[in-house]
């Protein structure tokens, strides 16, 4: 067996890579969501199409938590280990 073989565990730096993959591809999605109906809730509310720019809005402010909600728990993830 190799002397990095006996220092690094492989199955965690799999592991380790798997999940910083799905977090980075989550936090970009929620927020590309939030940025997504601010936008199209000023395009919608300017043409007049109030249903259109509320759900809008409402898949923003749901890309806002959930942006938020994703940091928090980074963070209690951080200070919990």
């Amino acid at each position: 067996m190799s002397l990095i073989a006996q220092i690094v565990d492989t199955g965690d730096v799999l592991m380790t890579i798997g999940a910083s993959f799905a977090a980075g591809l989550s936090v970009a999605l929620v927020s590309s969501l939030a940025i997504w109906g601010g936008a199209k809730y000023v395009d919608f509310s300017q043409d007049g199409r109030g249903v259109a720019a509320a759900m809008s809005l409402a898949v923003g402010i749901f890309g806002l938590l959930a942006t938020l909600g994703i940091i928090i728990f980074g963070i209690v993830l951080m200070v919990s280990k």
